[in-house]
């Protein structure tokens, strides 16, 4: 399939794509956790991770105001989900992208910090579009 014939992708914004952004978003972790730490790694993103990430971008003035973390991790995993259905990012970049801010041995809340920062530099290559 290609991308363009997703027709339930137009006209919707990420609030409404935020439940299959999810799996993607989560997916995309994973592949840069494995990578940097060279074997497969299965990782699911925390809403106060995303929002953390977004709260430090341009982007979160387009959230709208009184969002909850959970709402605003919503609202990232739509936006990841919307630029990845357009075109606009590929796997690869935003899997490069994110890797580039993990190390292979970072735990807890050194991975925690870690996350927040690969996820604000993907949301600002995608604010740069």
């Amino acid at each position: 399939m290609r991308l363009g014939q997703m027709d339930y992708v137009n006209g919707r914004g990420p609030m409404e794509l935020s439940k299959i952004g999810d799996p993607l978003t989560n997916l995309l972790f994973s592949m840069a956790l494995s990578r940097v730490r060279g074997r497969p790694v299965g990782r699911k993103v925390s809403n106060t991770v995303l929002s953390a990430a977004l709260s430090k971008t341009r982007l979160r003035e387009h959230a709208g105001s009184r969002m909850t973390k959970g709402d605003l991790g919503d609202y990232v995993e739509g936006l990841i989900f919307q630029n990845w259905a357009e075109g606009r990012v590929s796997m690869d970049a935003a899997v490069s992208i994110l890797a580039e801010n993990l190390t292979s041995d970072s735990k807890g809340t050194e991975l925690k910090f870690e996350s927040i920062a690969a996820f604000e530099c993907l949301l600002n290559h995608i604010a740069s579009l």
